[in-house]
């Protein structure tokens, strides 16, 4: 006897049950189109939710792509406004070189190697290829910037370095007169000697004054030697030596009192003595030298007031 599936089905609103009577084969068949039929709509589904995501993805990346196009734009007009203050910042340091004594730095150093910078104007239909190589020469661009800012701030370093040797070399260099008051007496270079009556080499200038008179170190430096111990109608008496540093010394002589002791660091315009007629002298004067690595120097060239 063939088998048979009967299903009972009935409504909740009612009380009246129905049935239906399916042989075993009608049934299977029955259940396998019900499963096709379903496996069927969820494919219909799954492919129309599928397409769904793939336009907003597609609509979602376009508005990211435009928005990247805009924002690399605007990324470029700001690295060509940072380019043209890196420059004005180079003019800036090429004068401040100058200023310090320093060579320029030539342009090939600080181009740095790297060639230029072309921005790209982009379409809303740019091809991913063009914005990814512009993305590269913006990073390469970054690069030279990064390296040209280092530069520029290594050379300002090295400007400084010189200026403040250069403001401490000035204030080691003679430069003022040794009297505020007094008459130049003799000049350097050759004279007759107005004891000797001679023709000898003058080392230094004369210059006439009050007994008295304070005479001023011409610059800043150490008291290298006093000499207060000498004979009468002999040399240059009492007087002292600075050393002012980078090869440069100044001696004073003829004083009748010294103010300073060996080894006392003095700034310029600082009282060292006063002026005398020790020594071999024929009035109140005060000798004074420039000695400029051994060699002695016109003291007018070191007068600048």
């Amino acid at each position: 006897m063939e088998k048979k599936v009967k299903i009972i089905y009935f409504s909740l609103d009612g009380s009246n049950a129905k049935q239906l009577e399916l042989t075993w084969g009608r049934f299977l068949t029955l259940l396998f189109a019900s499963f096709m039929t379903l496996l069927f709509l969820v494919a219909v589904a799954l492919a129309l939710l599928t397409d769904f995501y793939h336009d907003l993805q597609i609509a979602s990346l376009s508005k990211l792509n435009t928005l990247l196009k805009v924002q690399m734009q605007e990324m470029g007009v700001k690295i060509q406004q940072i380019d043209q203050k890196i420059k004005e910042l180079e003019q800036e340091d090429d004068d401040l070189r100058v200023v310090a004594n320093l060579p320029k730095i030539d342009v090939d150093t600080r181009d740095v190697g790297i060639g230029g910078f072309r921005p790209v104007n982009f379409t809303v239909n740019a091809e991913p290829d063009e914005i990814s190589e512009q993305v590269l020469a913006y990073r390469q661009l970054l690069d030279k910037l990064e390296r040209r800012f280092e530069l520029t701030a290594a050379s300002r370093e090295a400007v400084r370095d010189r200026l403040e040797q250069n403001e401490k070399k000035l204030k080691h260099l003679p430069s003022i007169r040794p009297l505020i008051d007094g008459k130049l007496r003799d000049k350097f270079g050759k004279r007759l000697h107005p004891i000797l009556e001679k023709v000898i080499h003058h080392n230094g200038v004369d210059i006439s004054a009050q007994t008295g008179t304070q005479v001023f170190a011409t610059a800043a430096g150490v008291v290298k030697k006093v000499v207060t111990d000498y004979k009468l109608n002999r040399g240059l008496g009492k007087y002292v030596v600075i050393d002012h540093g980078y090869g440069i010394m100044t001696k004073y002589g003829h004083m009748a009192k010294i103010l300073v002791r060996q080894g006392q660091r003095i700034d310029r315009w600082d009282p060292i003595g006063l002026v005398g007629e020790t020594g071999l002298a024929t009035g109140p004067h005060l000798h004074y030298e420039v000695v400029v690595d051994g060699k002695p120097q016109d003291p007018l060239k070191y007068i600048f007031n």
